[in-house]
């Protein structure tokens, strides 16, 4: 075979990715003779009722309001699938990518400089050691989401939250903490440091060191009253299921504090709940998606809801990594950062939480109307340079960061 039929296989099959990538289709939302922007969207997993949420709000909701298309990965497991997405990204027309994935995040920026496309993390943070790696690449624009701080006082809230709800007996489903995931990190040692302090504990081991565990771990917390184990891995790992399905049988347990989205596990707590034949209390650093507004309107058969605490992201908070995109895609990178020396911003959001259906209901409905959206395509095109030319890197931050449910009150009320 001839080097240019190498070369002309070798983009038949990025482009078969583009249809293929992690084993599912690629979905693209409908054509529109308007498009000026195609944009790939990496999700981690389709079937995520947070990747729901954030696709749903690109799709159903900014792509009625601006002239771009968008595609969505499949299910990405790895760095390798990421680049792969992009590469063929790049051989459908995509100007630029937003991830929700990010993990290896130096060799993923080395990709999107080699095909010259933008990329920012949708909501997300990372390390200060990797950002300093990436920072001065000229398509990495940056990062929007809860910083470290953001993550360890939700699971420090989380626990607060329970400490005092008569729990005794925990377990703390850790996620990625124990395979580089940051935000789950530093969850897992808001949550641990959390309950060392309301419930009166002194581990024997370091607390980065037990979050970050990758075995099952019955924590030595000094007290006789109160357990904690931790439990690590994601529960579409088989070692997490089954890390998971260990611990239950192991002991029981009346509250689960889990620092990812929980509906992978809900079957599973459920019949754990009628084994043990008592209630365990569900909280979760998760999101508001439909899913879980679903979950925590609903009653397990103790009566009580499925789940008792969330907090979370919510929507549009992808909202304002749509507009930095957008900003450097039509040519106004100066409206995102006016730092001479590099196009990338750091951004930061936090979470909302709720402890009942009422506030949880309150809040996903700012989520969803289409006239008075938390991030609404009006608020965006504030910060969009090609609809505002006096807008300012500094209008952009103050709208980002702008997140709380006091802030969305405000800007509803004002339009």
């Amino acid at each position: 075979m001839t080097l240019k039929n190498f070369k002309v296989l070798g983009i038949l099959l990025l482009l078969l990715a583009v249809f293929a990538v992690g084993g599912k289709k690629v979905s693209a939302a409908s054509e529109d003779g308007d498009v000026q922007y195609t944009i790939g969207v990496v999700v981690y997993n389709q079937n995520s009722p947070e990747m729901n949420m954030f696709m749903n709000y690109y799709r159903e909701y900014i792509q009625q309001g601006f002239p771009v298309k968008f595609y969505f990965s499949g299910s990405i497991n790895s760095a390798e699938d990421e680049i792969n997405f992009i590469r063929a990204m790049k051989l459908q027309g995509v100007s630029g990518i937003i991830s929700f994935y990010g993990q290896d995040i130096q060799k993923i920026v080395e990709a999107c400089d080699e095909e010259e496309m933008y990329y920012v993390l949708g909501s997300g943070s990372i390390s200060d050691e990797d950002y300093d790696k990436v920072k001065t690449s000229p398509y990495f624009l940056g990062s929007v989401g809860p910083d470290a701080k953001a993550d360890y006082e939700a699971g420090y809230n989380m626990a607060d939250y329970f400490a005092d709800a008569d729990t005794s007996s925990y377990i703390v489903l850790t996620g990625g903490s124990s395979v580089g995931n940051y935000m789950h990190l530093q969850r897992t040692i808001g949550v641990l440091e959390g309950l060392a302090e309301k419930e009166g504990l002194t581990y024997s081991e370091d607390v980065e060191k037990l979050a970050s565990s990758e075995k099952t771990t019955v924590v030595d917390a000094g007290k006789d009253d109160v357990s904690i184990t931790i439990c690590p891995r994601y529960m579409t790992d088989p070692k997490g299921i089954n890390n998971l399905k260990h611990a239950f049988v192991d002991r029981n347990y009346d509250a689960v504090l889990c620092t990812f989205n929980v509906d992978e596990v809900m079957k599973t707590i459920t019949s754990k709940e009628e084994e043990q034949g008592s209630n365990i209390k569900v909280g979760a650093v998760d999101c508001f998606s439909m899913g879980n507004h679903d979950e925590i309107n609903d009653k397990d058969s103790f009566g009580n809801p499925k789940i008792d605490y969330i907090a979370g992201k919510y929507a549009s908070m992808g909202g304002p990594a749509f507009a930095i995109l957008y900003n450097a895609m039509s040519g106004h990178p100066e409206a995102n950062t006016d730092d001479t020396d590099c196009n990338t911003v750091r951004l930061y959001q936090g979470f909302w939480s709720a402890s009942d259906k009422d506030t949880f209901n309150e809040l996903y409905g700012y989520t969803q109307d289409i006239y008075e959206n938390a991030y609404s395509c009006a608020d965006l095109m504030e910060v969009i340079k090609a609809y505002n030319t006096d807008t300012t890197p500094d209008d952009l931050k103050a709208l980002t960061e702008a997140y709380t449910v006091e802030d969305v009150q405000k800007r509803i009320e004002e339009n």
